[in-house]
């Protein structure tokens, strides 16, 4: 329909973020579920700045309407919903798994005592532009790697550690070895002194991840995990990070990309760089990765983007897992990172 068009192409203009009409029609959708704006944003699956601009500019042709905190559609918004067939988002997750495809029975006792030690981590600061799952999450990892045969006698190495992976990993006692390398001396501390009360054995090493890796993890490891930040740069850097860390041929990696800071046309150019890389990606599993609610959420771009202010109060920041492998010919990034990689037109977190 031409008022669909109309906003995508104005919403792209004024956000630099590519916009179709797919993209107003899921965001009507999504207003048609919820009238909370964080859960719009994790219905949608567009990046928050785009889904932001696409409201006001719905707003803007009074087919949605901005009550307190609350995100309506008028009778004209229905109007249009039912002429371009638009419904309502319907879920069919399994409250089992929550759509991962793993259970984390067989680690129940890791678990439980990963719960107590995480209560005591430090908080989330946006310095680090930190954020981390859940706890049943960073298990789910770690069940999801045991599945596809990549943890049992494996030197894993884990790449910034928000999510405390290093520890849930040794508690599982699957690796032969884990270490860390991570830029926050106060979550190297802590998971130091986890490792050390409970003989766990982690290699923790403080380091900025933008500076060349030392040697002696170079080549070394069968298994890493990293969750880098989202423009195409900062994939490119952090994931051949990791690359750079693997043995061999048919080694894999772990790693998050969302769709609230990454449109589909940046994870078409992401897949390309994973690609020539020389990795294969073998897993895609949508809304793996549930992020808690971080404390700063008032700092970042996202909430200045916002068409009403209101705290998120329920998960709405999610990622898709990737898995990748290696194959013949891959080849890893370690050279110095210069300059911002961190921020483009669709990031909202930092």
């Amino acid at each position: 329909m031409e008022i669909l068009e109309q906003i995508a192409r104005e919403a792209e203009k004024n956000t630099q973020v590519p916009a179709y009409p797919r993209s107003v029609e899921k965001v009507i959708a999504a207003v048609m579920s919820s009238s909370d704006f964080w859960k719009i944003v994790d219905l949608s699956d567009e990046p928050l700045p785009l889904v932001a601009e696409i409201l006001k500019l719905l707003n803007k042709h009074d087919l949605v309407a901005f009550e307190g905190d609350q995100i309506l559609l008028t009778e004209a918004g229905a109007e249009l919903a039912r002429k371009a067939k638009i419904e309502a988002f319907a879920s069919h997750v399994c409250p089992r798994c929550k759509g991962r495809g793993v259970v984390i029975d067989n680690l129940r006792e890791a678990y439980e005592k990963f719960l107590k030690i995480q209560e005591e981590r430090p908080p989330a600061i946006h310095q680090f532009d930190q954020g981390y799952v859940t706890p049943e999450n960073t298990f789910a990892r770690v069940a999801l790697a045991d599945s596809r045969g990549d943890l049992r006698g494996k030197k894993v190495v884990v790449l910034g550690d928000d999510d405390l992976m290093s520890i849930a990993l040794a508690l599982s006692g699957l690796p032969a070895k884990v270490t860390i390398l991570e830029i926050d001396e106060r979550l190297v501390n802590f998971i130091k002194e986890v490792s050390d009360k409970y003989n766990l054995g982690i290699d923790a090493r403080v380091h900025d991840l933008r500076q060349p890796l030392p040697e002696d993890v170079v080549g070394a490891y069968d298994t890493f995990f990293t969750d880098p930040p989202e423009t195409v740069e900062a994939i490119k850097a952090f994931v051949g990070r990791g690359v750079a860390t693997l043995k061999a041929e048919r080694c894999a990696g772990y790693f998050g990309v969302t769709r609230r800071e990454s449109s589909l046309d940046k994870w078409r150019k992401i897949q390309k760089v994973l690609l020539d890389m020389g990795l294969v990606i073998t897993d895609l599993i949508h809304n793996f990765n549930e992020y808690v609610n971080w404390d700063y959420y008032e700092e970042m771009r996202g909430w200045q983007l916002t068409p009403v202010k209101k705290a998120p109060e329920d998960i709405w920041y999610r990622s898709t897992q990737f898995r990748v492998e290696t194959v013949r010919g891959f080849k890893g990034f370690n050279e110095p990172i210069v300059g911002d990689i961190y921020n483009d037109a669709e990031s909202s977190t930092t």
